[in-house]
Parts: C-alpha cells; sequence; structure tokens
C-alpha cells in the first residue's frame, strides 16, 4: 500500500474513531516523511481523541514550526491548553485565531468559555453573542448565555434568550425551566405557573424545580399544590428553600403552630441560621401576642 492510501486509512480510522490504529498509521507515516502536514496533524487530532492533550499539543507545535498558523490549528491548540489548564497559553491560542479569522466558530466558543472559567463573564458574553449573531441555532449557547444573564439579574436579556431555546425546541427542558425562572425573578407568577408544570412534567425529582415551582403556585395562593411540591422536595433530602415555602404556606393559612414546626424543622438542620432563627423569634412573638395584636 502506497503512502497516500496509508494515509487514507489512516484518516478513515480516526473518522470512525479506531484512534489506537489510526495513530501507528500515523507514527508509521511519520517515520517517513517526519514533516509531512497531513500526518502531522492527523496524529495531533488522534491523541487528542484519545484523551493525550500534551502529546497532541507537542504535535501541533512542531506543526506550526514547519507551515504558517491557521485558525482551526490555532484553536484546537487552545482548547488543549484550556483542558490541561494551560490558561494563559490557550488565551494567545484563540486570540491568534480570532487575528486570522474573526468570524472562526470555535474559537469564540473556547475562549468564551475561558472567560467564564476566569471569572470575567462580561467577555464571555462578547464571545457568544458573537457566535450567536453567525448561528442563531445554537440551542445550548442561547440557554447558556440566558443562565449567564439570569445568574446577573439581567432578566430582560436572560428571558430574550430563553425564548430563543423555545423558540427553536419548545420542550427543551432547560429553555422551560431558565424561563419560567426568570419570569419568576420579575413577579410574573402567573405566566410562569404553566412553564412550572411543563418543567416538571420532564423532571418531577429536581429538589429545586421543585421548591420553585411551589414558590411559584405558593405566591398565586394554590397552597395545596405548593405544599405537596415542597414536601415532595423534602422527601429527596433536606432542602431548605421547602422548609421556608412550607412556613410561608402555613402563615398565608393563619396556621401559626405548623408554622412554628416547620421553622423548628428547619433549625434542627441549621441552628446558626440567621434567616430561621429571626423568623423562629417573629413567630412565637405573634404566637404569643395578645389576641387583637398579632
Amino acid at each position: 500500500m502506497g503512502f497516500q492510501e496509508r494515509l487514507r486509512e489512516a484518516e478513515r480510522l480516526r473518522k470512525h474513531r479506531d484512534f489506537q490504529r489510526a495513530e501507528a498509521c500515523y507514527r508509521s507515516l511519520l517515520e517517513e516523511a517526519p514533516q509531512h502536514a497531513e500526518a502531522l496533524l492527523g496524529l495531533a487530532d488522534t491523541l487528542r481523541g484519545l484523551g493525550r492533550p500534551h502529546q497532541a499539543l507537542a504535535m501541533w507545535q512542531t506543526w506550526l514550526e514547519l507551515h504558517a498558523p491557521t485558525a482551526p490549528v490555532l484553536t484546537r491548540m487552545g482548547d488543549a491548553c484550556r483542558k490541561t489548564g494551560q490558561r494563559a497559553q490557550a488565551l494567545q491560542h484563540y486570540r491568534k485565531a480570532l487575528r486570522l479569522a474573526p468570524d472562526h466558530r470555535s474559537a469564540l466558543m473556547g475562549l468564551g468559555d475561558l472567560y467564564l472559567r476566569e471569572n470575567k463573564p462580561d467577555r464571555a458574553l462578547e464571545c457568544w453573542e458573537r457566535l450567536l449573531a453567525l448561528d442563531p441555532s445554537l440551542v445550548s449557547l442561547h440557554a447558556q448565555v440566558g443562565n449567564l444573564h439570569r445568574k446577573r439579574l439581567a432578566f430582560e436579556k436572560a428571558e430574550a434568550s430563553f425564548r430563543a431555546v423555545l423558540g427553536l425546541e419548545p420542550e427543551n427542558p432547560y429553555g422551560l425551566f431558565g424561563l419560567a425562572d426568570v419570569l419568576r425573578g420579575q413577579g410574573r407568577h402567573v405566566e410562569a405557573a404553566p412553564l412550572w408544570d411543563a418543567v416538571l412534567a420532564v423532571d418531577p425529582h429536581n429538589p429545586q424545580v421543585l421548591t420553585r415551582a411551589g414558590d411559584c403556585f405558593a405566591r398565586l395562593g394554590e397552597a395545596g399544590k405548593a405544599t405537596r411540591l415542597f414536601e415532595q422536595a423534602l422527601t429527596l433530602g433536606f432542602h431548605k428553600p421547602a422548609l421556608l415555602g412550607l412556613v410561608r404556606v402555613a402563615q398565608d393559612q393563619g396556621n401559626h403552630l405548623e408554622a412554628l414546626r416547620r421553622c423548628q424543622e428547619l433549625l434542627a438542620h441549621s441552628p446558626r441560621d440567621s434567616r430561621a432563627l429571626a423568623l423562629l423569634e417573629s413567630l412565637e412573638a405573634e404566637h404569643h401576642a395578645p389576641p387583637g395584636k398579632a
């Protein structure tokens, strides 16, 4: 089998994720032609597929010593450096890639992730919003951008992102949860209620979902439904927001003894919780207040 045929076979093996055999093929080719561009890149990608980023980086570096840099190679190097904790080097590779190709999508994605890991959400958003302008069909990225905005309480921007998710995938659980939670943050509980029902239909055993849905229905006056959701969250383990929700439901119903019991249950788990201590003090004062002064 000639050189080009063996090279095609190595590519075929790599594309079929038969990485060990592909590695052997590429190394055999490089023994004959140590500077062969396709073989060097193929071996680097194979080593990346085998989970050996340090060795892949060495191959890419050898390639760069022989050939002009390209955005795809620099981006792959950035990805490998990011995964191995070499953030400064990753940043350099991504920036060089984007200087060569300002709209390189993988570089924008990787650089955004790097900025997020460095706690620079504004810069991450810049990268990802540029990427979404190039390709608005990236559902998971819309959700990630929405979550960043949601955590920063930028509710209008978060709402737009999650609506974009649901416009592409109407039953996407991350879009449903994100939009429901954003509406909750804006006090738009009537709009959020059907979304919480949709989230519960696909994720009924998540304490966070159960508690936030319970909070929504409690604020809408649906005490029975809220109580069931809070109690279901508690069956999955101690969950402070669920107990706080049950305290509030009991208060709304004028059941001071039940509110006290739930508050004491919370303190049994978190004896120094300042919010629970203040709530207990308030409940005890209310419970012992003279008639007409409660």
